[in-house]
């Protein structure tokens, strides 16, 4: 008995260390979310609440970071939705993923998200796209941090400090320039058809009020 005892013991642990804490797309909803509601995987760096979905591409830390034109190309929201979806992996790129766009829009929407990131929606002739701005906290070590630091403190001198949690909309007309992005579908808010995203934000500039 205390044999098949053991063995039910070590093979429980064992099935406890091989479930994954997350499968697939699906993040852990943070608390008080909703069912279908936008959501994202977070973790904890040094007491900073950061991401974890292709975390890396996010932030520039991936090691095809180095890959990336950051010539800017200009482009219009619309163009941008309307490219085909390519994706690359957790810490890889699809060929679109290493430019660099910019757009002028109307800056809808702002909030910040679970995983400290502000998440802008941009729209302009009836189509919106999101960007993304990390928190420097984390981006220790990734490559343009102090361009994305600069465009997320150029964007709270906007709107009159920092973002918060709940959505503002300051409905001004904005120059945003950042790397492109395939996101995944998990209920964003002002989502592009093919959920194209400039993530992260490189520059930000207030056009007109």
């Amino acid at each position: 008995m205390i044999i098949v005892a053991a063995i039910v013991v070590a093979a429980t642990s064992l099935a406890v260390v091989l479930v994954p804490a997350r499968q697939g797309h699906g993040a852990q909803l943070r608390p008080g979310a909703e069912a279908g509601e936008e959501h994202e995987a977070t973790r904890t760096i040094r007491g900073t609440t950061c991401g974890v979905e292709r975390w890396p591409v996010k932030t520039l830390s991936d090691p095809e970071a180095r890959r990336v034109n950051f010539t800017v190309r200009p482009a219009t929201v619309r163009y941008l939705g309307s490219l085909s979806a390519s994706p690359g992996g957790q810490d890889s790129r699809s060929p679109l993923e290493t430019r660099v766009f910019g757009v002028q829009a109307r800056l809808v929407s702002v909030k910040r998200e679970a995983d400290s990131d502000y998440h802008l929606v941009l729209s302009e002739g009836g189509a919106t796209m999101i960007a993304e701005m990390p928190l420097a906290a984390c981006t220790t070590g990734a490559q343009h941090r102090y361009a994305m630091s600069t465009a997320r403190a150029e964007l709270e001198r906007a709107v009159g400090g920092p973002v918060g949690e709940s959505w503002i909309h300051p409905g001004l007309r904005v120059r945003v320039t950042g790397v492109f992005f395939f996101d995944f579908p998990h209920g964003q808010s002002g989502h592009a058809r093919n959920y194209a995203e400039l993530h992260p934000v490189t520059a930000f500039r207030v056009l007109t009020g």
